[in-house]
């Protein structure tokens, strides 16, 4: 049967464009379209947000978080570099292996909505502290968008007088925004 993918380049950064954070997201650059997988890959990745319209699919499997998009993966929570070609290999196997599996597998269409990085970013105290180890408050709702999970490392929103806005933030995370679609 034949693989999805085939050929890839692979980019390491270190996250959040923080220098020393001792953090780094690999990205994979494909040179074919893989978003015919999405569905499966939805139906098999924990906490998953699909957005069939802009073709993404953020997921979680075996301690890494995923972003899939038509020629783009991207992987975060690498912390040794040395571990890349076998995380890189890892999930190029596991995409082949739903591709080839997947007369076996019953896709899900269900679609849950990424919010933008504004609405994100107008939630945050934007002080621009770097507390979080970003740059900037709109570099943070960028990553915060993909990995909601970093939501605890912005210092200020975690006071008081911030705990209606970090409400906003987590409630446009939360999965009551599944929208049921169909091929």
């Amino acid at each position: 049967m034949e693989e999805l993918i085939t050929d890839y380049r692979c980019e390491l950064a270190e996250a959040g464009c923080a220098p020393g954070s001792g953090f780094y997201g690999l990205r994979l650059m494909l040179t074919r379209d893989i978003s015919a997988v999405f569905p499966y890959l939805n139906a098999l990745l924990d906490n998953t947000r699909y957005d069939r319209d802009n073709q993404i699919l953020i997921g979680e499997e075996n301690g890494h978080r995923y972003a899939f998009r038509s020629t783009d993966i991207r992987v975060s929570g690498i912390v040794d570099v040395s571990d890349v070609p076998q995380v890189a290999q890892e999930v190029v196997d596991r995409v082949n292996q739903v591709w080839r599996e997947r007369d076996q597998i019953t896709p899900c269409y269900d679609e849950c909505k990424l919010p933008t990085v504004i609405d994100i970013y107008q939630l945050l105290p934007r002080t621009n502290c770097k507390q979080c180890g970003y740059l900037t408050c709109l570099a943070f709702a960028a990553e915060l968008r993909t990995d909601p999970g970093l939501l605890a490392k912005c210092q200020p929103l975690m006071q008081s007088e911030y705990s209606s806005n970090r409400a906003e933030i987590e409630a446009l995370f939360s999965p009551g925004e599944v929208t049921q679609s169909s091929p």
